[in-house]
């Protein structure tokens, strides 16, 4: 399965939501990372993670533009899995990731922000879907506030767009900066049970 995860918004937990894709779908099959942002902040989080010795990793690569398609396509016919971490503009670089993907998770937030921008977003994904009809897209809610209702808001904006909202939800935790910042996920660090349990619900219902 190949996915990308995209958004056109920064801030929405994009890369945090990629590396424990994959690092998850490591653990039982050979699985690659492309890293398609030009900050390369997963391709950083896989280098923390060689230098920790931790296992098992995703192998990652670096890929721009419409290399991401050509080279990408290639590169992961090689692998059970492919995890795709999209620039986070609307870029040849997010068209070409949403072009290879059979799975496309977009992150977003419950803000205003966040719904502008996934107006733009879903275009970008009908001009891919002309070209890669099969194109699977979910919503996940994530760095959402549970103290507050804008996720009630944002939950019946996407419905309105009918789109596919999975149930997981990723609450903004500190655990997720400090894991992404070690080369790790949540679960290897294991300090913070929710965020744990937030990331395996959502691997399960995103790999179903």
């Amino acid at each position: 399965m190949i996915f990308t995860i995209a958004n056109t918004k920064g801030g929405v937990g994009k890369t945090t939501t990629a590396v424990h894709l994959a690092a998850m779908l490591a653990r039982t099959s050979p699985t690659l990372l492309i890293d398609g942002d030009p900050q390369a902040s997963a391709a950083s989080w896989a280098s923390w993670r060689r230098e920790a010795g931790r296992s098992p990793s995703p192998t990652t690569t670096c890929l721009v533009g419409k290399a991401i398609l050509t080279e990408g396509k290639g590169l992961a016919a090689g692998f059970a899995h492919t995890v795709v971490d999209a620039g986070g503009r609307d870029s040849t670089a997010l068209r070409a990731s949403l072009l290879l993907a059979q799975r496309a998770i977009i992150p977003v937030g419950a803000s205003n922000f966040d719904a502008a921008a996934m107006t733009d977003l879903l275009e970008v994904v009908e001009l891919a879907r002309e070209y890669n009809p099969a194109l699977d897209v979910r919503v996940l809610l994530a760095r959402i506030d549970p103290r507050s209702k804008d996720t009630g808001d944002m939950l019946a904006y996407l419905e309105e767009q009918g789109l596919n909202v999975l149930a997981g939800r990723v609450c903004e935790r500190v655990a997720f900066r400090r894991s992404t910042g070690e080369g790790a996920t949540v679960q290897e660090l294991g300090k913070d049970h929710q965020a744990t349990a937030e990331m395996e619900v959502f691997f399960d219902e995103v790999t179903q």
